[in-house]
């Protein structure tokens, strides 16, 4: 039915596929029911920004000028209270599909992003600063899996990054 909301997405599992180099969500929608959509470099590209400077706004005017040293703390901050969860389940032959655009509302408490492919809405995800900032910083971690270009991260995001382990156990810097 045109113009009805698309289903929110109740949990997430972000993750990086090296079979599709795109970013897979599989996602959770309301009573259970499994959906993927599948984010290209391209689409993330025009969207991390808008995501970014939202997050940047509100910090507010006052903080302009510690603005990136603020803002490393509130990611470092989200990172570690993050909850590890089970990946979300998704059975053969679910609904899958090639996210084609995303359209994003904006309030000073939320984002709410509508994921849409080539027949409409498909889903949405509605999230406020913190979540905003965890999911950020896991879709990061799948960016870099990817061995994508990072230059539409600031440094704030990538130095709230912990260094990670190498295979034989010792710090990549």
């Amino acid at each position: 039915m045109a113009g009805e909301a698309p289903p929110g997405l109740e949990r997430v599992t972000t993750r990086y596929s090296v079979a599709q180099d795109r970013i897979c969500l599989a996602g959770q929608l309301p009573g259970g029911s499994p959906v993927v959509l599948w984010l290209t470099q391209r689409l993330l590209r025009r969207l991390v920004p808008m995501l970014l400077a939202w997050l940047q706004e509100q910090g507010g005017a006052a903080q302009a000028l510690y603005a990136d040293a603020l803002q490393g703390f509130a990611q470092q901050a989200a990172r570690a209270q993050l909850q590890p969860q089970a990946p979300v389940q998704v059975p053969e032959g679910s609904r899958s599909c090639l996210v084609e655009g995303v359209d994003m509302g904006r309030s000073p408490e939320m984002v709410r992003l509508v994921f849409r492919d080539a027949q409409g809405a498909v889903a949405a995800m509605v999230l406020q600063a913190q979540p905003l900032r965890q999911w950020l910083g896991i879709l990061f971690d799948a960016w870099q899996q990817g061995e994508w270009p990072l230059e539409v991260w600031p440094d704030w995001l990538r130095e709230s990054v912990p260094a990670r382990a190498d295979s034989a156990g010792g710090l990549v810097h």
